[in-house]
């Protein structure tokens, strides 16, 4: 049971360095920042977890970077519809 366990971990770690290569080879970017991105990816166990940090967001093009956004696609949700749900029936009971 333990050396099943130990390749299940094995397995996951080599696929989501494999993943991770894939997706850095994929990407826009100076040679250098590739090849540090899988250097740390290939770190056994830690590599992985390690290069999610590391990574940066995508950044917007500068085109895209001045422009307002839309009314009505907003990033963060209202939230005034739930918490004016919830008050609702904490409202009833105090009375």
């Amino acid at each position: 049971m333990h050396e099943i366990a130990v390749g299940l971990i094995w397995f996951l770690t080599i696929a989501a360095t494999v993943a991770i290569w894939i997706r850095v080879l994929k990407r826009p970017g100076s040679i250098g920042l590739k090849i540090l991105y899988l250097v740390i990816s290939a770190i056994p166990f830690i590599g992985p977890i390690m290069y999610w940090f590391v990574d940066p967001p995508p950044v917007l093009p500068e085109s895209e970077q001045g422009k307002k956004i839309p009314k009505g696609t907003e990033v963060y949700p209202s939230f005034k519809p739930l918490i004016d749900a919830l008050q609702k029936p904490l409202k009833s009971k105090k009375k």
